[in-house]
């Protein structure tokens, strides 16, 4: 029964550790990308052109932000997918 709780409490301790770094990755994406986020033109008539704009500005991005900002980045794709945008 003790190995039992263990594993539970080793499972629900990572699971907790894991939903905060993600949460703090989002946060830390969404505080960039308002700061320094690029934005489409408004005389775009592309629906998909923010969407375009984000992964240029992404894909600028030294390699440390884009790992910092995974979780933002994953959210922003599937936002993006739900819409149409590829």
């Amino acid at each position: 029964m003790q190995i039992l709780m263990v594993l539970l409490l080793i499972i629900g301790v990572t699971v907790v550790m894991v939903g905060g770094f993600l949460g703090l990755s989002f946060a830390f994406g969404m505080y960039i990308h308002s700061r320094e986020g690029a934005r489409a033109r408004l005389t775009d008539s592309d629906p998909c052109a923010q969407c375009h704009a984000d992964r240029e500005w992404y894909e600028a991005l030294p390699i440390w932000q884009k790992n910092a900002v995974t979780a933002w980045w994953w959210a922003n794709r599937l936002a993006w997918a739900v819409k149409g945008c590829k």
